[in-house]
């Protein structure tokens, strides 16, 4: 229940204006799902009106395995490989040229 007060009374003014921010505290504890926290302890923050509906949305998805939104969590402090940037960049620079 320590960490439902952190993410209730810090985490989420702190991040209010600012999903970056938030997937930040979130990536803290998403590596430790299924160890400290139960279904129950996510659906509780997931329902808390302290949190924006942004934040409601995306606490429940980061603690689904699978979810795009937990994968782009687990991969913020992923260092990336220049293979990876790359193609980052062909996709950014593919879909900007459709739009010319």
């Amino acid at each position: 229940m320590e960490w439902l007060n952190y993410m209730v009374t810090i985490a989420a003014p702190h991040s209010k204006d600012n999903a970056q921010h938030w997937f930040r505290y979130l990536r803290k504890y998403v590596d430790k799902c299924g160890i400290s926290f139960s279904e129950e302890d996510v659906a509780m923050l997931g329902c808390s009106e302290a949190l924006t509906p942004f934040q409601r949305v995306s606490v429940k998805a980061a603690f689904r395995d699978g979810s795009p939104t937990r994968e782009y969590i687990m991969g913020l402090n992923h260092k990336k490989t220049p293979e990876e940037i790359t193609e980052t960049r062909r996709r950014y620079e593919n879909l900007g040229a459709g739009k010319r």
